[in-house]
């Protein structure tokens, strides 16, 4: 028995996010159901995190057991061939049998966009959330200080979560923004507005 890590990105906007439900299109059901049919094996992948409805990743990490002797490397392939085009396989590789990607010690990076313009760009309705009104970036960074530091995340948990602790550190956060001007010729703002 062999132990594959995948590097999985996704657009989520479809999807009920990343955990198996029953009737609901899913980013795990997407890859257990690919590489149950690459392997001729039931195969159930175990992934790093379970990520929301409509929400998109870059790098979320999943392993899977098979007996396949198809190479690591080329199960990226072989899923990319399977997957749909707003799921991705990045990379593909075997791990030792005792890998596990939530106990392995790792730091994740979020990142929210906020469009804050007088209005809406449908490039961008997927992966950002709009405001029409005027942002204090700076009051913002100075509040989000407070989320600093060790602290329970319980509230913010369904009834049913897996998570064996809902204790999370954040080491660090930033809010910043940069001008849509280049980005959007002839824009009704003066600035073309902004992304936070």
């Amino acid at each position: 028995m062999r132990r594959i890590k995948l590097i999985v990105a996704y657009d989520g906007t479809k999807y009920s996010g990343w955990q198996v439900q029953n009737n609901a299109d899913t980013i795990e059901g997407r890859l257990n159901a690919a590489l149950s049919s690459i392997c001729g094996e039931n195969i159930r992948v175990i992934g790093a995190s379970r990520t929301d409805a409509g929400v998109h990743a870059l790098g979320n990490i999943a392993v899977f057991d098979t007996e396949s002797r198809i190479p690591a490397e080329k199960f990226a392939y072989a899923l990319n061939a399977r997957l749909p085009e707003d799921i991705v396989v990045q990379k593909s590789c075997e791990v030792p049998p005792d890998y596990h990607p939530r106990h392995c010690s790792t730091i994740k990076t979020y990142e929210y966009h906020i469009l804050n313009r007088t209005f809406r760009l449908p490039q961008m309705r997927n992966n950002t959330f709009f405001c029409h009104y005027a942002l204090d970036l700076e009051t913002m960074n100075e509040a989000a200080q407070y989320l600093l530091g060790e602290h329970d995340f319980k509230s913010f948990c369904s009834v049913n979560t897996q998570a064996e602790t809902t204790v999370r550190t954040i080491y660090s956060i930033e809010v910043t923004g940069r001008s849509l001007s280049r980005d959007v010729p002839d824009s009704e703002d003066e600035d073309g507005g902004r992304e936070v």
